[in-house]
């Protein structure tokens, strides 16, 4: 019986540093099979998609396939090693057998695995290329279009969240590649990110990416690497301040394309206490977390919360508990009093000035919950793209206030193969992409009123399909300040 082959539009990348792992061969006397014969050979899209008809592959992205082996008895194996691959236009887009491609600068020696797909540097993009494999007499072809070469955003992940964030944008220079530039104190951490827009979905790219710092000029003090160091991920740990910025840089071997940042590694001179709800009175039961902001002379600019612990003068009113939640300087209200202070205090570190110390005032205050809200109550994402959407949960009181109480929730939707959604403290109301398939679902939030009926809210949950050649929109990941009271 002859299979259909399902369409694959989703591009899914292979991080150069698992390219130079040892690859383990299955043993010519392994009884895959149970010992009986092969009957079908098929190939796996870049996506993961099953018996794949087609994909996309993109110039500047390594990507991969693989490929399944089926046997009399029904039984099934991974034969991505044995199987021998080829392409029909090797100019315009490689596929790799063992010993045959070599691994990417910086590495100096080894191969890259069998089914890595390599598009041609000079390729215009908008081709088609079909890709052979083949074992013991049986064949499966996908045929793969190249699309051309994206733009590349260099962008923040937020170590708390993991949402996305904006950097500063550089200053002009000679260079066009260096697109940002940031500061950051001494024994503090940074994780960079690539955003591309690959087939009318934003894609996460960084790990096809080769990591570095520009080389420093001859005979600069102190080096590169007495500074900082940036890891194959994108993990940039400072070790001492330096007038010299360094650049970090982001560089896809395949076109030699690249974007990169000015790193400036220098001292605070001051640090400031945020609260998550911007100055509001702590409304019990709730949590609110404090972001630790590094000021350089110019204002609050770095965020240093996950490297940073705070302390409250009254743990019987406001305690903190981002030790039992996971969740950087979290305070849960205890019991309604105050005010008390939340104090954060740094040690000496290289390059670091004595002690340097902020706080803030707080008060715990008890109110009745009437009704609860989600923020926003419409969301739109591109099926696939796998982008996470913040939602917000607002409850209003009996006194007229309104507080943000999304960790007090938990949540459900009512269709995971379109929106999967979180209840975990660290990503409570996180919405993502539940698959390549258009729909809608709704999302509902639950919070408990202890022997009285649960509130619950709802919003609606739009995934379309994307669109080859626009930039779709992205969903909103800030709220509005609620008000003061």
């Amino acid at each position: 019986m002859t299979m259909m082959k399902t369409r694959s539009t989703r591009l899914r990348h292979v991080p150069l540093t698992a390219l130079s792992a040892s690859l383990v061969f299955l043993a010519g006397c392994n009884p895959v099979g149970g010992g009986t014969g092969p009957t079908r050979l098929v190939i796996n899209g870049p996506n993961g998609a099953a018996d794949a008809a087609t994909g996309d592959a993109f110039v500047c992205i390594r990507s991969g396939l693989t490929a399944t082996l089926f046997f009399e008895d029904g039984s099934a194996a991974d034969f991505t090693q044995r199987v021998t691959w080829a392409s029909a236009n090797p100019t315009n887009l490689r596929v790799s057998n063992f010993n045959t491609d070599p691994l990417p600068p910086p590495a100096t020696a080894g191969f890259l695995p069998p089914g890595i797909l390599t598009p041609g540097a000079a390729t215009a993009g908008n081709e088609t290329v079909r890709i052979t494999a083949t074992f013991s007499g049986l064949t499966d072809t996908i045929d793969m279009r190249v699309g051309a070469a994206p733009n590349f955003q260099l962008m923040q992940r937020n170590i708390g969240t993991g949402l996305n964030q904006a950097l500063p944008v550089a200053p002009p220079s000679a260079d066009p590649t260096i697109t940002h530039a940031f500061r950051m104190g001494p024994s503090t951490t940074t994780d960079l990110t690539v955003l591309a827009t690959l087939g009318g979905i934003p894609t996460r790219v960084d790990a096809a990416a080769i990591w570095s710092f520009d080389a420093a000029p001859a005979g600069a003090s102190p080096t590169n690497d007495a500074t900082a160091a940036i890891n194959s991920d994108g993990v940039i740990t400072t070790l001492a301040a330096n007038t010299r910025p360094l650049i970090a840089r982001a560089t896809f071997t395949p076109c030699n394309q690249s974007v990169a940042a000015q790193v400036t590694v220098a001292p605070f001179v001051g640090l400031s206490l945020v609260p998550e709800y911007g100055g509001q009175r702590l409304i019990a039961p709730n949590t609110e977390r404090y972001f630790v902001l590094a000021d350089f002379g110019n204002g609050p600019e770095q965020d240093i919360s996950p490297t940073t612990a705070l302390a409250s003068s009254n743990g019987a009113v406001g305690t903190f508990i981002s030790a039992l939640i996971g969740i950087p300087n979290l305070l849960s209200s205890v019991a309604a009093g105050g005010p008390f202070t939340v104090t954060v205090t740094l040690p000496t570190v290289t390059g670091q000035a004595e002690a340097d110390r902020a706080s803030i005032q707080q008060t715990v205050v008890a109110d009745t919950l009437l009704s609860i809200a989600l923020e926003p109550a419409t969301i739109s994402a591109v099926a696939g793209s796998g982008t996470v959407c913040p939602m917000r949960l607002v409850g209003t009181f009996a006194s007229g206030a309104r507080q943000d109480i999304t960790r007090r929730a938990t949540y459900a939707s009512d269709n995971i193969t379109v929106a999967v959604v979180s209840s975990q403290p660290q990503t409570a109301g996180l919405i993502g992409t539940g698959g390549i398939i258009p729909g809608t679902a709704t999302i509902t939030a639950t919070v408990l009123n202890g022997s009285a009926t649960a509130f619950t809210a709802t919003a609606a949950y739009t995934s379309t399909a994307p669109v080859p050649g626009t930039e779709p929109a992205l969903c909103p990941q800030t709220f509005e300040p609620l008000p003061i009271f």
